[in-house]
C-alpha cells in the first residue's frame, strides 16, 4: 500500500483519491461508538449501573461511482462484496491517520441507483453505501501460556518483595554508616579543640 497520507481517505488496497485517472471519494461518513453497562438489580446504595466495557464501533459512508469519472463501477461493487463476504479487515486512515483504536471490518456493501447500458452489460454510474464494525482478536491463551504467565507474575511479586527487603537493608546500613561517621567526626572535632 502506498503511503495513507497521501490519501483522504483508505483501506486496505484500496485508496479515495482524486487523480487524473480517476475521482473515488466518499460522502456521507458516519461513526458511532458506545460504552456497555448493564442494570443492577441488588444494593441499595450502589449505583444502579454496572460498567461493561466499550461498545463496538460501526461507521458507514458512500461512495458514489460513475464511468465519466473514470470509475469500473462494476469491479468496484464486486471488490467490495468480496472483501465483506469473506470478512476480511484492516485499519482505515483518514489523511494520514488511523482512525479509531481497531481495524475495521466491512459487513454491509448496499447498491442503489444503479444506471447500465448495453443491456445490462455495463455499468455506467451507481452508489454504494459500505458499513464497517470495529474488529479486535481477543487473544485466547493456552493452558501452558496461563500457567506461564501466573508464574511470571508470581516470581514478579518475588522479585519486587526481594528488592523491597534489599532496599531495607542497604537503608538500615546507610544508616548505620552516618552514625558511625557522625560518631567518627564528633571525636575528630573533640580531638581538634583539645590541642
Amino acid at each position: 500500500m502506498a503511503s495513507a497520507g497521501s490519501y483522504t481517505l483508505s483501506w486496505k488496497s484500496k485508496n479515495f483519491e482524486v487523480s487524473a485517472e480517476q475521482i473515488l471519494t466518499y460522502t456521507g461518513f458516519n461513526a458511532s461508538h458506545s460504552f456497555q453497562t448493564e442494570e443492577k438489580k441488588n444494593g441499595k446504595n450502589m449505583p444502579k449501573t454496572k460498567e461493561i466495557a466499550p461498545g463496538i464501533g460501526s461507521l458507514s459512508f458512500d461512495i458514489s461511482l460513475s464511468m465519466l469519472q473514470g470509475n469500473d463501477v462494476k469491479s468496484e461493487y464486486n471488490w467490495w462484496t468480496e472483501k465483506c463476504e469473506a470478512g476480511e479487515y484492516s485499519e482505515i486512515y483518514m489523511g494520514g491517520d488511523k482512525f479509531g483504536n481497531y481495524k475495521w471490518r466491512v459487513t454491509r456493501v448496499d447498491i442503489r441507483d444503479l444506471v447500465t447500458i448495453d443491456n445490462g452489460e455495463v455499468w455506467k454510474s451507481c452508489t454504494l453505501s459500505i458499513g464497517f464494525e470495529e474488529y479486535y482478536i481477543k487473544v485466547q491463551l493456552t493452558k501452558a501460556e496461563k500457567k506461564a504467565k501466573k508464574l511470571q507474575k508470581k516470581a514478579e511479586k518475588q522479585l519486587e518483595k526481594a528488592l523491597s527487603a534489599k532496599n531495607e537493608n542497604d537503608a538500615a546500613a546507610a544508616a548505620k554508616a552516618e552514625r558511625i561517621k557522625q560518631t567518627r567526626d564528633t571525636i575528630n572535632a573533640i580531638n581538634e579543640a583539645a590541642k
